[in-house]
């Protein structure tokens, strides 16, 4: 348990180790930024996620603020790590005597060449909050912010409640990462991945004056089960609640880029109780 005093239900884990090509680090690419020619990066949507594929680039953007992920790679890309070793599933076959001669030197080439995959809120914060990612089509054909987000919108139909909750997180110094893996929203880290493991499953619920109406409603039971993921990652649980003002209409895009200062965000914590050991003190 955490000390008296920590923000923490459990305090952050720490990674055995840390690369020392990972361990400087900065929470945001803005020293780039003040350059006098601007920080530019190129980035394309694939219809589902946004790639990254410029070897500096992805130092940028890994290195200032921990965006994105790795595509083969279960976190950092290959070509900051200095990674030589094949896929895991690759690697198994070579030893089970599966692969030919060839295969080693495709693969090594291949993780060298690997793209960052960014999620869908931290490639919106860098156009339209930090206004240094360029993203294009597929055909190379530019993608405006407004047309950003409303692409965003109908992969996720909750996009305009999550980027919120990304925006709410950030302006908090928290490393921001996909949750799917813990079924939640995003997993957010005091420092980065590289360091600690994460600290909170984070769950998001849309709101309008008081009624919820994004799809997460957590029962009973799904709150048992979340809360059993937490436990047994070392991990706790924050809701955010997104309170939008009841006159925005949520059909606008461009309505709702224009207010978004004026969304609330509440935090919810849960707390792990004991109840042996408060048995055992009564």
């Amino acid at each position: 348990m955490a000390a008296k005093g920590s923000l923490f239900a459990n305090d952050p884990k720490p990674k055995k180790k840390t690369l020392p090509e990972l361990s400087h680090t900065l929470p945001l690419p803005i020293k780039y930024k003040a350059r006098t020619d601007g920080l530019r990066i190129e980035a394309v949507f694939t219809g589902y996620t946004v790639d990254v594929t410029n070897t500096e680039s992805i130092r940028v953007l890994c290195l200032n603020g921990c965006f994105g992920q790795g595509m083969l790679s279960r976190a950092f890309p290959a070509c900051l790590t200095n990674a030589s070793d094949l896929p895991r599933k690759r690697r198994w076959n070579k030893q089970a005597g599966k692969t030919d001669p060839g295969t080693s030197s495709q693969a090594c080439d291949s993780r060298l060449n690997e793209p960052l995959c960014l999620f869908l809120e931290e490639a919106f914060f860098l156009i339209h909050t930090l206004n240094i990612l360029q993203l294009k089509d597929l055909f190379e054909s530019p993608i405006s912010a407004l047309e950003a987000f409303d692409r965003f919108r109908k992969i996720r139909k909750h996009f305009l409640a999550s980027y919120c909750a990304y925006l709410y997180l950030k302006s908090k110094n928290w490393i921001i990462k996909s949750g799917l893996k813990f079924g939640g929203d995003f997993v957010i880290y005091v420092k980065g991945p590289q360091f600690n493991h994460a600290s909170y499953i984070v769950l998001i619920q849309a709101m309008v004056d008081g009624n919820q109406i994004s799809s997460h409603t957590v029962d009973g039971l799904d709150f048992q089960g979340f809360n059993r993921i937490a436990e047994t990652t070392a991990k706790d649980i924050l809701f955010l609640e997104v309170l939008y003002p009841a006159t925005l209409d949520l059909s606008d895009s461009g309505a709702c880029l224009e207010r978004l200062k004026e969304v609330r965000v509440a935090e919810t914590f849960t707390k792990h109780h004991n109840y042996l050991a408060a048995r055992n003190q009564s």
